[in-house]
């Protein structure tokens, strides 16, 4: 895991690094290495912005931004976007690698040989 971290038109603040750093460990424990970051920060007159993209392993690309009137705000909203995110591309991949298993959908046809009794099952179940 790697986050690099550019301040534009502000000086460059390790605190700000670190709690940014600190923050990117969580999420990135949701998603494959290797994985790349890149967090650009700037100020143009009172806002402060935060844009941040991430490369991870499987073809994952995450890119979200965030705007408000303190940057540590912008650090902490920016890094609550990407783990929805990457929440969401997370549970959308896992439903895609389950959606063939489990019980069948509610008013799903029934399978043949199948009736909603279950005499009418064991009967067609010994007749086979």
């Amino acid at each position: 895991m790697r986050l690099d971290v550019t301040f534009r038109n502000t000086p460059a603040s390790e605190a700000l690094r670190e709690r940014a750093e600190k923050k990117f460990a969580k999420v990135a424990m949701h998603l494959r290495e290797p994985i790349e970051a890149h967090m650009v920060v700037k100020v143009e007159k009172r806002r402060h912005m935060a844009e941040l993209t991430v490369h991870a392993a499987g073809r994952q690309y995450f890119d979200v931004s965030d705007v408000s009137e303190d940057m540590y705000t912008t650090v902490d909203g920016v890094m609550h976007k990407l783990e929805r995110v990457v929440r969401r591309a997370k549970e959308r991949r896992n439903d895609i690698a389950h959606a063939g298993t489990g019980a069948p959908e509610p008013g799903a046809a029934a399978p043949e040989g199948y009736s909603a009794d279950e005499e009418d099952f064991e009967a067609a179940s010994v007749e086979d």
